[in-house]
């Protein structure tokens, strides 16, 4: 066992949410919290509420905040109730039950308006850039705002509430586990740079529980070589050492083609 070893999962439902569990489990004790029943065992929370979440919160160590809108297009009124009200309730709900740590599932989307061309998820060919965690935010919709807040409620909690914060810039994680199910769409560009196997997903969370920090903002891609973000930094701050390369899925088919 780790630094911390109670762990509750929001939005466990997820995609993430369900690699997280599949992945975590055999060495934390798990909580999944979810707004509905769902097709596993989970604790049912309506995030509208702190004095329920904090109820759904007691016992636990730290909370991995997964339940959001996760649409880029989302609309204001979701994002509003769900990724912003919702978030300084799980905040608050820490505080209360006593929670130590809170990692929250930040976006890449809070950079790529230095990055895109379009949304959806469309690279633009002339910026050729490498982010890093220091450079200026460039949010690309409302949703990346959001995750923005987050971030910096993630701050001040930290600081007025001793909440330690683990903010993760999470990239593209599918269900497929598979970066070339974009091959020749307009987003496998950006599928190369900003892909997250599962099992470097896991690992990133997995370094998020147990780091000793009191703050800490952290880009959770696989170590691709087209990638857009810097991992210096995180690499030293988080341990966080992907495993994974969408390169090395797409070149076999590009050895053979030519």
């Amino acid at each position: 066992m780790g630094r911390y070893t109670d762990i509750g999962i929001t939005g466990a439902n997820g995609t993430v949410g369900r690699v997280l569990m599949a992945g975590l489990q055999h060495d934390y004790a798990l909580r999944a919290i979810t707004r509905r029943e769902v097709d596993f065992a989970s604790t049912i929370a309506s995030f509208d509420s702190v004095e329920g979440l904090a109820e759904v919160f007691h016992g636990l160590e730290a909370i991995i905040h997964l339940g959001a809108d996760p649409s880029p297009d989302a609309p204001w009124d979701s994002i509003r109730d769900n990724n912003i009200n919702a978030t300084y309730n799980v905040f608050e709900a820490c505080v209360r039950a006593g929670v130590k740590r809170m990692i929250f599932a930040s976006t890449n989307h809070t950079m790529h308006g230095h990055t895109l061309r379009s949304l959806p998820e469309n690279l633009d060919p002339d910026k050729k850039v490498k982010l890093k965690l220091t450079d200026p935010i460039n949010p690309d919709s409302l949703y990346a705002v959001s995750k923005l807040f987050g971030e910096q409620i993630g701050k001040l909690y930290s600081e007025r509430h001793d909440v330690e914060f683990v903010g993760m810039r999470i990239g593209w994680l599918i269900v497929e586990d598979d970066p070339t199910t974009k091959r020749g769409t307009d987003s496998e560009d950006y599928m190369r740079a900003m892909w997250l196997s599962h099992r470097d997903c896991v690992e990133a969370h997995r370094c998020a529980i147990e780091v000793q920090t009191k703050y800490l903002l952290a880009y959770v891609i696989s170590g691709n070589d087209r990638r857009v973000f810097d991992l210096e930094e995180t690499t030293k701050t988080l341990g966080f050492h992907p495993q994974d390369n969408s390169e090395n899925r797409f070149e076999p088919q590009t050895r053979s083609t030519e």
